[in-house]
């Protein structure tokens, strides 16, 4: 039930942006749109759903519910190269970052915290203009609660404004 809870508040809270398609985002936004993941790009082996948020290069947020750990993460990232050109509609990027996750004490259990640092290195296809697809290969190194080392993907749309 929660899991269904969470994916109708992000639908509609993309059904709710009335100025989604607007000259100049709300809040400033250059772009907005929804992302999967799997593998460990937020600590934590996974998979789940997300809303990523763009302030050009610097902040990009992803606020993501993994369905596998009943946990939420919150990502930070920073654009090093944004949307450089490979082809006339292909284009890469490259981030660095910081992440947080909290994970409920479901079944009993004792809730959990973790966070660490990220690096996103993506590729993003332009379909059509101000709309991309992109897929990104992360890199995650947990700080806490112990260092270690995960590998993940990141894939999605965003709409930019």
């Amino acid at each position: 039930m929660k899991r269904f809870s969470l994916v109708l508040a992000l639908a509609v809270l993309l059904s709710s942006a009335t100025s989604l398609f607007a000259a100049s985002g709300p809040a400033g936004l250059t772009g907005i749109g929804v992302y999967g993941s799997l593998g460990s790009t937020a600590g934590t082996l996974g998979g789940g759903v997300g809303l990523s948020l763009k302030w050009g290069s610097f902040p990009v947020v992803g606020l993501k519910y993994d369905f596998n750990a009943s946990r939420f993460n919150a990502s930070l990232d920073y654009y090093v190269i944004d949307a450089e050109g490979l082809a006339s509609n292909l284009s890469y990027f490259l981030g660095v970052g910081a992440y947080a996750g909290i994970a409920g004490g479901s079944n009993g259990g004792n809730a959990a915290f973790d966070m660490g640092l990220r690096m996103p290195i993506g590729l993003q296809f332009w379909p059509v203009k101000k709309f991309e697809l992109f897929f990104a290969p992360v890199i995650a190194i947990p700080l806490y609660p112990s260092p270690s080392f995960g590998f993940g993907a990141e894939f999605g749309a965003r709409v930019r404004f």
